[in-house]
């Protein structure tokens, strides 16, 4: 499996994102200066950070080799998101960069200890009114929660919602004096002025820092209040030479973030100044690509080859992916095909991984929108699943697992129809699904060779000329299920069925029972019915007496065939939700008496603390007393212990006797 935390080893072919940060980072007519690496949350915006963080001080043991004087960078990774509620963010903020410092010219220690001692008199506790909590006018709270698209990253959505309800908890706790900005806690502007002043000094004075770069990560995690600290912070750092920031957030995010904190600023048109207020900040943006299908498919195979490979073996093909990626831009530059062109000792594991993985690669990377986060959570998926079903001995091949993840988390409600079926059909085959798959292939096969037709002859007539390749017509396919058809023919599944392998033969009960967290079995009753048994299975279930009795005439005059598939559901049904399918049960068995045997089964299995009693008098004028079956109902109600139940049968006797049933 593989960690989703941020890596140093280039997977994704982020080099040229690589090259244009340590560039801007590395001129020195840019300094000061911040850097924004925009991208949707899993892009690889910390990856890039990492990246080029290494690549600098790579450059910095490059240059103590030879004559620049001002050879070193000093490199501070920060996150906001790890002091939010615990420590002031700026203050934090400009204890881990003179910290760094401190660590990397010992020398100065002392001068940097006094530093950040005045630092920490910028302290400000009034921000916080409450323990655990960031406060936000209720104003604010739209700005969090409304800007997101549902149909985006799942994640995107979640941490707006989060963060939109960690507001609404708070809002209240501000006052009236807390709306136009913090509370003054004491410090002078003096105190600030002279911290900038000395921080620049310092750094100007440091010959042997070529710049000092603070790569900041998390941002699109933290609160308002928290993003605003954090620039803020920058703000009173940026000031001093040979300086770099580079943040890492979801612009949209970020963008919110500060329209949140500045409610009162918004236009006419409800507009806030987020998006100005980033351009100010951001000197220069890089934005991270979504990967594009040939880069994912690429991604996909690097990442199952360091699964198995050796460290020296995967450093070849690492090699060998970079080189291909410089020549051949957007295309997949690593397949199974390529170890053979290495002298690379290949498992049979990695072999057989690649290869289920060039089937259902382009279809991840595509519904995934390219986001590498998503793509390595799919693969640890998998491997989670195999691997705690081998712990119980039960073997799951990869390439049958892979196709049916992607149904479950591209397509979850055809996911959920095709474990209906299996369920229903109880066994290990699917006929519906072996259905399906005669379907797809007769919709791809190729359609033989047609005659012509008459042609003219020498003499100007016309004969019949016959094809010279005729194929044999093919035996006509049984009759397709109308239900089986709709689900075959839409296009995701369409393109889903065509994947590699076909899965007709194969028992999908071990796979499904890894996606149980997600299926539910409410629907398997109606699983295999065709549409129009549906139809008339939801009439019999409704709540409307003249519709469901109407439906109950339909059922008692239908084909024997569609009547047993509906009577069937119906006693399902009453399994399921017994207040639903209580009346219509009891009213089909008094007007169908084909009925009987199934649905009196399925009373009999109900249990008595699941008999609706409201419904019993339903039962006691419905169900035809002289039945043995009838009586024995009854008498398992009565005895059951529960009151209200009890009492109503008592009155559906009374009653029986008064009337003579």
């Amino acid at each position: 499996m593989w960690p989703d935390n941020e890596t140093d080893i280039d997977l994704l072919g982020f080099e040229f994102l690589v090259d244009s940060l340590v560039i801007v980072l590395s001129e020195p007519r840019l300094l000061p200066l911040t850097v924004g690496v925009l991208g949707d949350w899993g892009s690889g915006k910390s990856s890039l950070m990492s990246l080029a963080c290494t690549e600098l001080k790579a450059l910095s043991a490059t240059d103590e080799a030879g004559d620049d004087f001002r050879s070193r960078y000093v490199c501070v990774q920060f996150s906001p998101w790890r002091y939010e509620d615990y420590e002031d963010v700026k203050v934090s903020l400009m204890s881990a960069v003179l910290g760094e410092l401190a660590t990397e010219v010992p020398q100065r220690k002392e001068e940097i200890g006094r530093l950040k001692a005045l630092g920490r008199r910028l302290r400000r506790q009034s921000r916080r009114v409450v323990s655990g909590g960031i406060e936000l006018i209720p104003t604010a709270v739209p700005a969090i929660a409304g800007f997101v698209d549902p149909s985006l990253d799942p994640e995107l959505v979640k941490m707006a919602q989060q963060t939109a309800q960690i507001a609404v908890t708070t809002a209240g706790q501000r006052t009236a004096g807390d709306l136009a900005g913090p509370v003054d806690d004491g410090e002078t502007i003096t105190t600030v002025d002279e911290f900038r002043s000395r921080f620049a000094t310092l750094v100007n004075s440091l010959d042997e820092v070529a710049a000092v770069v603070v790569f900041i990560d998390d941002l699109d995690r933290c609160l308002p209040e928290t993003v605003v600290d954090t620039f803020e912070a920058i703000r009173l750092l940026l000031g001093a030479p040979r300086t770099a920031f580079v943040l890492a957030a979801h612009q949209k995010v970020v963008e919110s973030a500060v329209d949140a904190r500045y409610p009162a600023l918004r236009d006419d048109n409800g507009s806030g100044i987020g998006a100005q207020y980033l351009e100010k900040m951001f000197q220069q943006k890089i934005t991270v690509p979504a990967l594009a299908v040939p880069e994912a498919v690429t991604y996909v195979n690097l990442l199952l080859a360091e699964l198995h490979l050796d460290r020296p073996s995967f450093q070849r093909v690492r090699d060998h992916v970079a080189a291909q990626r410089a020549a051949h831009t957007l295309e997949v530059v690593f397949t199974l095909g390529t170890l053979g062109e290495l002298d690379v000792d290949v498992p049979t594991e990695l072999v057989a991984d690649l290869q289920w993985a060039a089937a259902i690669a382009p279809v991840l990377a595509s519904g995934s929108r390219g986001n590498p986060r998503q793509i390595k959570q799919f693969l640890n998926t998998l491997q989670l699943r195999r691997r705690s079903a081998a712990r119980r001995k039960v073997s799951l091949d990869p390439a049958v697992l892979a196709k049916l993840m992607l149904l479950e988390q591209q397509h979850f409600a055809e996911f959920q129809q095709l474990f209906d079926w299996q369920i229903d059909s109880g066994g290990p085959s699917c006929p519906q699904l072996t259905a399906a798959e005669h379907l797809r292939r007769s919709d791809t096969a190729p359609l033989p060779d047609q005659d012509p037709g008459p042609s003219a002859d020498a003499e100007g007539g016309t004969r019949a000329t016959r094809s010279r390749s005729r194929v044999p017509r093919q035996a006509a396919a049984p009759p397709v299920d109308e239900a089986v058809q709709q689900w075959a023919n839409r296009p995701p599944v369409r393109d889903w069925l065509a994947l590699s392998p076909q899965l007709a033969s194969v028992d999908l009960r071990p796979y499904f029972t890894y996606s149980r967290d997600r299926l539910s079995l409410a629907a398997v009753s109606i699983a295999r019915l065709s549409s129009s048994q549906q139809r008339l299975l939801g009439q019999l279930l409704g709540t409307i007496d003249p519709v469901r009795r109407a439906a109950i005439g339909t059922l008692a005059t239908a084909e024997p065939t569609d009547r047993d598939a509906v009577i069937e559901a119906l006693a399902r049904a009453l399994l399921t939700t017994p207040e639903d399918a209580f009346v219509a049960v009891c009213e089909t068995v008094a007007r169908i008496e084909d009925s009987r045997e199934v649905l009196f089964t399925a009373l009999d299995r109900l249990p008595v603390a699941a008999v609706p009693a409201v419904h019993v008098p339903t039962a006691g004028a419905r169900l035809p007393i002289a039945d043995p079956r009838t009586v024995a109902l009854l008498d398992k109600w009565a005895a059951s212990g529960r009151a209200e139940l009890t009492g109503m049968v008592a009155l559906v006797r009374r009653t029986s006797s008064r009337t003579g049933r």
